[in-house]
């Protein structure tokens, strides 16, 4: 049986409980999950990750989770211009405090974790020299430092081309089974849900929708969500869907 390891109970989201951004979310994900969650601006995609995270609390309702969640941000910025390796070494900032410096085992996972991300190349380039992909990909390193089970993800191709986009979404799926990973993420675009997501979380005004890919994503469940006409269509037996802007 798949183990679950995390559970929602009537769990709602937002600032104001007079104006609450969630309806009431009951939820469990399994260990080793993709989960997708959509929805238009405004329906509280990042609000939910950041009850997950402990920064917000909760309206009403609560949450259970067995394992320790890992943030990474649509964007990251900081003062001082630090190379790759000390932004992915930050992971583990917790393991050897504010004034003491990483072990050498530490940095050889460093290493480890940028070779397997292909950025073995960029262990001292400035971090704000990099791409937009780049960047996201030093993020996820630097989560995948900190050895938690679950990554949570805000939008992780946002600002992508389209090329950064397939790579950071095909890393993803593959981190699951070399790293015994469950992932959460939000996305505006159905096709990156559609293409690693095994369930989804469709956030809707008041209400919402939860289970297996396949199942929810569909043209009429989308064009409803979005408010605009959504396509199915099938290319060299990969299936994907698009908008239509009539």
């Amino acid at each position: 049986m798949p183990l679950s390891i995390l559970t929602t109970h009537d769990l709602v989201c937002g600032y104001q409980v007079e104006n609450p951004l969630t309806s009431s979310i009951n939820i469990t994900v399994n260990k080793n999950d993709i989960v997708a969650i959509l929805g238009i601006n405004g329906r509280g995609k990042t609000t939910f990750l950041n009850t997950l995270m402990n920064i917000n609390q909760p309206l009403s309702g609560q949450f259970e989770c067995n394992y320790s969640c890992c943030y990474v941000p649509q964007k990251f910025s900081c003062n001082l211009d630090y190379s790759v390796w000390e932004i992915v070494v930050m992971g583990s900032v917790k393991q050897w405090g504010l004034f003491g410096k990483p072990s050498k085992k530490t940095l050889q996972l460093v290493q480890e974790i940028l070779n397997q991300l292909g950025l073995e190349n960029y262990y001292s380039q400035p971090f704000s020299q990099l791409s937009g992909g780049q960047k996201q990909l030093v993020l996820i390193a630097r989560a995948l430092l900190t050895k938690n089970k679950i990554l949570l993800l805000d939008e992780p191709t946002n600002a992508l081309d389209l090329f950064n986009q397939k790579k950071v979404l095909h890393i993803l799926a593959s981190l699951v089974k070399q790293r015994d990973l469950t992932i959460i993420f939000t996305t505006h675009d159905p096709a990156h849900a559609m293409t690693i997501a095994n369930k989804v979380l469709l956030l809707e005004n008041n209400s919402y929708q939860y289970g297996l890919t396949h199942c929810l994503l569909t043209e009429s469940n989308l064009s409803r969500l979005y408010h605009i006409t959504m396509k199915k269509i099938m290319l060299d037996n990969i299936q994907t869907i698009i908008p239509i802007y009539d």
